[in-house]
């Protein structure tokens, strides 16, 4: 132990060892850590101290993941997680309302669950094993979306948060009936 500190005492000065620059006589400037030996003319260099930043400090693990680290032996908390769309995203114009819905599902679903999709609160088809949804012609504004995860018997046994998104559609401004102008 003490040859450790004694060598990690012995680097650090090399560590903090002066720096020189030179310049010769075809104007190419040099640095070192030595002075130039011979005629040539050297500067130390004056370093600025390093920018440092404190690190972030950690982000704390979702409750669902801590409670399976500290319960092995029990059964893991179900967790499900809207992927697709992402809270407050815009579905563009050129989608024209067709969205797929992507879910996280955490542990995997097991033999008699499903998945129900719930769209401004109706559910949408019937409960399915597949994690990924095709929703075509939604209408243009914001839409909420929640996704239960239903057991054997169709108990919800966990949901996921309810996302808000938006859908942006173009107006249909030929098929709209003439208006007179005002006389």
């Amino acid at each position: 132990m003490t040859r450790l500190l004694l060598l990690s005492l012995l680097l650090a000065g090399v560590c903090q060892a002066q720096i020189y620059k030179s310049v010769d006589r075809d104007g190419n400037v040099t640095f070192s850590d030595r002075p130039p030996s011979g005629s040539e003319e050297a500067e130390a260099v004056e370093l600025k101290p390093l920018n440092t930043a404190p690190a972030p400090e950690a982000l704390p693990e979702p409750s669902s993941r801590r409670e399976k680290a500290g319960d092995e032996g029990a059964a893991a908390e179900p967790d499900i997680r809207v992927t697709s769309p992402q809270a407050d995203q815009v579905v563009p114009i050129g989608d024209l309302g067709n969205l797929t819905v992507n879910v996280a599902v955490e542990p995997p679903l097991s033999g008699g669950e499903h998945l129900q999709l719930y769209l401004d609160g109706t559910p949408q088809g019937e409960p399915q094993r597949a994690n990924q949804w095709q929703l075509e012609g939604l209408p243009r504004g914001g839409h909420d979306l929640r996704v239960d995860r239903l057991g054997m018997r169709g108990e919800v046994r966990a949901s996921s948060d309810t996302i808000r998104f938006y859908v942006m559609r173009p107006l249909n401004i030929r098929n709209r009936p003439s208006t007179p102008a005002p006389q």
